[in-house]
């Protein structure tokens, strides 16, 4: 490494001088990823007490909006491979949170449910979701936070995910 190199090395390496991420910060993409991070670790310690991550409360919550969905639908409307859905519900399964039942039209596929333990801890675990959004985004509006939904819901479907 050349000595001009080393010296930007250096004085990146003060704690007193600042780094900067100026072009990074004007990409939507920078800025989604690290206010997701931020959102991600606090998240996951406020499933934690449930035995929950996001994925398992996210099919939980699922499950309580459609009941009855078998997994390959259920895997498709949240971006996940059909082999990792398995595992997940076997999980969900083995805690007695899920169930499954043969479909009534087609008894080669199967039906997910949510146990009544299921939709008792979803539902707790909602309210404490809903109160951590309410503590991230306090500095936003309900008009704000609604156009936040909005346009990350549009960007959602551009990228081709319309889930």
């Amino acid at each position: 490494m050349g000595k001009s190199a080393q010296l930007l090395v250096n004085m990146h390496r003060d704690a007193g001088t600042p780094v900067s991420d100026a072009a990074l910060s004007r990409l939507i993409g920078y800025n989604l990823k690290r206010s997701f991070n931020g959102i991600y670790i606090d998240l996951a310690e406020v499933l934690r007490p449930f035995g929950l991550r996001m994925i398992t409360f996210t099919i939980l919550t699922m499950l309580k909006e459609n009941p009855g969905i078998r997994l390959s639908r259920l895997a498709a409307a949240i971006d996940m491979e059909k082999p990792n859905m398995v595992a997940v519900i076997d999980e969900l399964a083995s805690r007695a949170l899920v169930t499954r039942s043969a479909d009534p039209y087609d008894k080669r596929v199967r039906q997910l449910h949510l146990t009544e333990t299921g939709a008792t801890l979803q539902g707790f675990a909602y309210a404490e979701v809903c109160a951590h959004e309410d503590s991230f985004l306090q500095h936003l509006d309900g008009d704000e936070r609604a156009l936040l939904i909005a346009l990350l819901s549009r960007i959602r479907q551009g990228a081709g995910n319309g889930t």
